[in-house]
């Protein structure tokens, strides 16, 4: 009976089912590497290697040293990607958790897929427990006018805002393609005059 129930609600669009496990897209990963270390700091050799950040030492793609021999003997670029799929993965059972305790009415994997991107993006970089809850309010209600014009999604140390992290923002959620782009601006540049901008 149930089930006939539920396929009534599936036929009347009343019910999509139980949501897809969220996962770590390619051109995810691609975003994620352009947000921690995009030119390739600390890569010598085909190795990368511990290099100075505004948040101290880190290897590979933004990871903190946590196993002093990386000084030494470095790590390959297919190891730091594993270490970022790894620490993504983490981060998005976290995420999990914490969503389904502060936003009961927003599980991770019932939000928009760019929604899930924005927090995991995040979460990842600023840390799970640092999200602000003005940030988070909007991300769940997919509320991109009050993201984009409160700049809530800018993220920095300090007063000092993180180029880097935030370019990459532009690049995937702003200027990029416009299938994808959270909110069309008027007057905003091309996506080719933005990352001509932003790379000279």
């Amino acid at each position: 009976m149930r089930l006939r129930f539920l396929l009534l609600l599936a036929a009347l669009g009343l019910w999509a089912g139980p949501a897809a496990a969220f996962q770590l897209s390619d051109s995810f990963i691609a975003h994620m590497k352009a947000v921690t270390n995009p030119h390739g700091f600390g890569l010598r050799d085909q190795r990368y290697f511990p290099y100075s950040t505004r948040y101290g030492r880190r290897i590979g793609f933004g990871r903190p040293i946590t196993d002093q021999s990386l000084f030494a003997r470095g790590e390959s670029p297919a190891e730091a990607e594993q270490a970022l799929r790894q620490g993504l993965t983490t981060t998005l059972e976290q995420l999990r958790t914490a969503l389904a305790r502060t936003h009961p009415r927003f599980p991770f994997d019932q939000l928009d897929r760019r929604a899930q991107e924005i927090l995991l993006d995040h979460a990842f970089t600023e840390g799970v427990d640092h999200l602000p809850p003005a940030f988070l309010e909007a991300v769940v209600h997919a509320d991109w006018a009050r993201l984009l014009d409160q700049h809530l999604y800018v993220r920095g140390l300090g007063n000092w805002p993180d180029t880097t992290k935030n370019r990459a923002f532009g690049q995937r959620w702003i200027y990029g393609d416009p299938a994808n782009v959270l909110r069309p601006l008027k007057g905003a540049p091309s996506p080719q005059r933005f990352r001509r901008e932003t790379t000279n």
